[in-house]
């Protein structure tokens, strides 16, 4: 089948018809900018072969133009010499649309038929159709496609390859093996055993029976095991329920409470004597605390007398030392005033002297701090004269351009001198300098570049007119002048010399302008304005050190001729006089604030004896003789601590003979809950063996023992045929392996069809390099070149787009030489080759167009100038009716 001419309507951008036409049997060329409609008319011919008519799908939606309307699509085609035109009418209400085939002026076919004869001619990509492999769609540039055209290759293989059942046994072969996958699927998955298969239901027989078993077992064990529990349940029960053991314990129980009731009888007594002793400790506390006290009030009241003696002799005392200690602060404190007057004089007259001296100093340092701001203006002036020189010429970015524009110049030039046409004459001995060009004549032996052409005349011949060729194209040396120019203007200047200069005044005023700033800097690091602050900050006021004070502030006895180191010594020594007489003054209040506060402490102290004594005789007062009520409570102590003994020595007694309280109590309680346990437990084992009486009857009517036996047996069985299912299963895999693995033996000789097309193409790109196919899915995996294996998918992208390019060529070829040849439509399917690469991929284009169709899409139009072929293009068309 070829095409010869596609037309479109209400396609997309197409709403009005267009058509392509004169597409002849080789090599075709559509190029054509991007957004032309080139992929439009690659999805058109999709549906026009592989569409029903009466489909309205998302890929027909997406035929449809934005501004509405149904797709229609012809094509006329050449089948065994003969001529076809096929149209198809596309609706949206569904199941109306249109196809009709006509052979010369005559309907051929339509509807289903017209349908059918399509399938016929071409299957589609899903079925297994050769487009899928030979029509490749913008952006599939390698084998992505690879699993939906695996059936493509594969068919094609079969169809092309007639040793192919010879060396892998042929239909028997596929038809074993087939029986073999069969019987494997029936009894297992890739995950284990297929359910319903008889692996499957095998497996859960012994599953099942084995669980059973398991269940029977477990309950005869249970049913041995209750047996055991209610034979041991009577022995127990039998031991509790022994008239002579009853009659033990309840003798063990009426005596353990007689012993604890003659024990809490025996234990009041014994509280009762311990209370009485407590109270006798008691009471004798109490009259011992209350001697205690009696004894501390009288030496209380003695002590406080003895105090009051004491501060009466200490308040004369501090008294007397107070009055002479104050005599001595009143010296002090004159001696000190006289000191403080003399060195305040002193200090005046140092003071005076010392700022008539500031003074001059000030003077001088600010004659110093003016010349310094003379000379900084001075420089200021100079820094900005320097910054305007230097930014006259241009940056160094500016002069960067512009040499960079000077170079591209030249370039420019020595490439426009090298590529012009060119002569070199050669004369005749005494000949020389008879040609001329431009009436200049020219020199023997010496090449002459015309990139501009020129007249060339020879005496007696006539002229010759030079005419520039292709390398004479000033486009380049154009631009770079422009360039130069330019930038040139962009700077500010006429010429490259008049930048230099500038550009070199510039650097040199930079460069005096970085020393100026450094002198600058080094005037007044701290800038202009802090330089004449600290001016400011001088003093204004200096006067001549022989000027006079103001009236008012003379010193006392200034003396004419003093200097200013003998007023210092003068000064230190009154203010050392000061300072000692300071201390001295200083010492003499601390005595006397010392005196002081002794005698305030003395007052003190003598007033709190005074009413320390007072509450001692307001507290004896009306307790008589204190010797008298001494003797009381001395007699009162003795017979306390007597009748004390005596209650001890009676506790005593009690406490030796009183029986085990606690013993006794735990012997009543243990003795008691022997007894309650012992009714508790014969309770509980009658329960526990009614409970197993029940059990063992029940589970011995089942007849467990006799159905384990059976269930085993059955297991047996069961166990038996999984074995020989799974040796079944074991067997077909063997079987499948061996199989799969002489088939895979048998085809190498599969690919070696594609490999004999394809490795002329191959070594148009590469002429030492082979491909590696793999053969099960009849792509290429690895490529041998420079003596290294490279697997295909680590290539480059460029690699994998020119060898998937040259296998699609190569199946294209074994399809033709089968009959059955179909046209390859390549839409944009070369774009990441390289100029060299490209210029073989169009030889190899080239040379397969000579047996099949070849249509290529692309949007680089000068790149495929150089392919050749027939050069078509999209053009408006007349109504087709």
């Amino acid at each position: 089948m070829k095409i010869r001419a596609i037309r479109l309507e209400n396609i997309r951008r197409f709403t009005d018809p267009v058509e392509i036409t004169g597409i002849a049997g080789g090599l075709n060329v559509l190029a054509a900018p991007n957004e032309q409609g080139k992929s439009t008319i690659f999805d058109a011919l999709h549906a026009v072969f592989f569409k029903d008519a009466k489909s309205w799908d998302k890929d027909i939606r997406a035929l449809a133009p934005r501004a509405g309307g149904e797709p229609r699509v012809e094509v006329e085609i050449e089948r065994d010499g003969r001529p076809y035109r096929l149209a198809k009418q596309f609706q949206k209400a569904s199941g109306k649309g249109d196809v009709r085939i006509w052979q010369g002026d005559q309907l051929y076919l339509q509807s289903d038929a017209a349908e059918a004869w399509l399938q016929d001619l071409i299957k589609s990509p899903k079925e297994g159709g050769p487009a899928g492999l030979l029509w490749v769609r913008q952006g599939l540039t390698n084998f992505s496609d690879a699993k939906e055209t695996l059936a493509a290759r594969q068919d094609l293989m079969s169809s092309v390859t007639g040793e192919v059942d010879t060396i892998t046994g042929g239909q028997r072969m596929d038809a074993i093996r087939r029986d073999v996958r069969q019987s494997l699927d029936r009894l297992v998955t890739s995950r284990g055993a297929k359910k319903g298969g008889a692996l499957e239901q095998a497996m859960t027989q012994v599953a099942s029976f084995a669980a059973r078993e398991e269940e029977l077992a477990a309950q005869v064990q249970e049913l041995r095991g209750q047996l055991d529990q209610r034979q041991a349940l009577r022995r127990q029960l039998a031991d509790l329920q022994d008239p002579e053991t009853l009659r033990a314990l309840e003798h063990r129980l009426l005596k353990s409470q007689k012993d604890l009731q003659a024990a809490e009888q025996y234990q009041e007594k014994l509280t009762v004597a311990e209370q009485a002793l407590r109270n006798a400790a008691l009471v004798l506390d109490n009259h011992d605390s209350a001697l205690a006290a009696f004894l501390a009030r009288r030496k209380d009241h003695t002590e406080a007398e003895q105090a009051r003696c004491t501060a009466v002799g200490q308040l004369e005392q501090i008294s007397q030392v107070l009055e002479l200690a104050h005599v001595e602060a009143e010296q002090a404190e004159r001696l000190w005033e006289a000191a403080k007057a003399e060195t305040q004089r002193a200090e005046a007259r140092l003071a005076q002297l010392q700022r008539v001296e500031r003074l001059e100093q000030a003077a001088d340092q600010r004659r110093a701090l003016q010349q310094r701001l003379e000379q900084v203006r001075a420089g200021m002036q100079q820094v900005a004269t320097l910054k305007a020189q230097a930014d006259c010429g241009p940056d160094r970015a500016a002069m960067d351009k512009i040499e960079s524009a000077r170079e591209a110049l030249a370039l420019a030039t020595q490439a426009q001198q090298l590529g012009a046409f060119a002569l070199t004459v050669t004369y005749e001995t005494g000949q020389e300098g008879r040609l001329t060009l431009d009436g200049v004549p020219l020199a023997g032996e010496i090449r002459v570049a015309l990139p501009n052409g020129g007249s060339l005349e020879a005496p007696g011949l006539g002229r010759i007119d030079l005419h520039p060729g292709a390398g004479a194209d000033r486009d380049q040396l154009d631009r770079a002048q422009r360039g130069l120019t330019v930038a040139l203007d962009g700077a500010g200047f006429e010429s490259i010399e008049r930048a230099r200069e500038a550009y070199q005044a510039g650097q040199e005023a930079r460069i005096r302008l970085q020393e100026a700033e450094g002198q600058l800097q080094n005037l007044a690091p701290e800038g202009v304005m802090a330089l004449m602050e600290r001016i400011d900050a001088l003093p204004s006021d200096a006067m001549p050190t022989n000027a006079a004070p103001a009236p008012g502030n003379e010193p006392q006895d200034l003396c004419d001729g003093e200097s200013l180191d003998q007023l210092e010594i003068l000064l230190l020594a009154q203010r050392a006089d000061l300072d000692r007489t300071t201390a001295a003054r200083d010492q003499a209040r601390l005595v006397e604030g010392g005196h002081r506060l002794a005698l305030e402490g003395a007052r003190v102290s003598h007033q709190a004896a005074l009413q320390r004594l007072e509450r001692a005789e307001a507290v004896l007062t009306g307790q008589g003789d204190s010797s008298d009520r001494l003797a009381q409570l001395q007699q009162r102590q003795a017979e306390l601590r007597q009748d004390l003994a005596v209650q001890k020595t009676q506790c005593l007694a009690l406490q030796q003979d009183a029986p085990d309280l606690t013993a006794a109590r735990a012997r009543a309680v243990r003795a008691k809950s022997e007894q309650a346990a012992t009714a508790e437990a014969t309770q509980t084992h009658l329960r526990d063996l009614a409970v197993l009486d029940s059990r063992i009857s029940t589970t011995a009517g089942w007849a467990v023992e006799e159905e384990l036996a059976e269930v085993r047996g059955q297991l047996l069985a069961a166990q038996k045929q999984l074995r020989a299912v799974e040796f079944e299963v074991s067997v077909l895999r063997r079987l499948d392996l061996s199989l799969e693995q002489a088939r895979s033996a048998a085809q190498e000789a599969y690919v070696g069809p594609v490999l004999q097309e394809l490795q002329p193409l191959l070594r148009m790109l590469w002429p030492e390099a082979s491909l590696g196919l793999d053969a099960g899915q009849v792509l290429p995996d690895q490529l041998m070149r420079a003596g290294r294996e490279e697997s295909f998918d680590s290539l480059s992208g460029g690699t994998q787009e020119q060898i998937a390019l040259l296998v699609r060529l190569a199946f294209a070829r074994l399809l033709a030489r089968a009959g059955q040849p179909a046209p390859i439509i390549l839409d944009d399917a070369i774009v990441y080759t390289d100029d060299a690469r490209i210029e073989k991929i169009f030889d190899a284009l080239t040379l397969q167009a000579d047996e099949m169709q070849i249509l290529v899409f692309t949007c680089r139009q000068k790149s495929f100038r150089a392919l050749g072929g027939t050069q078509l293009s999209i053009r408006s068309a007349a109504d087709p009716g």
